[in-house]
């Protein structure tokens, strides 16, 4: 079990703004979509290390949402900027965590903050090491 080292090479941060869709009836970001922002942020984690995600699936490798931890902080409403901060927590043999911070941009108030760990797994969900390629991925800095 390794710990990530929270520096920046781990580290990126995607901006999104609230749809409206995204909200509840009064007009507060639903519990849910913040688990799609977190989904958002992760994926151009490795985009920007190079990685698309669906050329991993392509050849039977994939990253499942294994669990799920999240914390609500401030509401943030429809059409906030929200920067989703997302870093490599923990590297395991067989999975990894992503630790999130969901800030709005125009007050740089915490509005949420969350945790995901996935389990590497084959096309018939068998549990697969880390190894090779996806360790590399997951030590190259953002843009490498």
């Amino acid at each position: 079990m390794a710990e990530a080292n929270g520096s920046d090479a781990s580290r990126s941060v995607v901006r999104v703004r609230v749809r409206f869709c995204e909200t509840d009836l009064m007009g507060i970001v639903h519990h849910g979509s913040y688990v799609a922002y977190m989904e958002v942020a992760r994926v151009e984690w490795l985009r920007r290390r190079g990685v698309s995600y669906s050329s991993w699936a392509e050849r039977g490798l994939h990253l499942a949402v294994v669990e799920l931890s999240l914390k609500y902080r401030a509401p943030a409403r429809f059409d906030d900027e929200l920067d989703v901060e997302v870093r490599l927590g923990e590297s395991r043999t067989a999975s990894v965590r992503f630790d999130y911070r969901l800030t709005r941009v125009a007050d740089q108030v915490l509005c949420a903050e969350g945790a995901t760990r996935l389990a590497c797994i084959d096309d018939s969900q068998t549990l697969r090491r880390i190894g090779g390629e996806i360790s590399e991925v997951l030590s190259r800095p953002e843009g490498a």
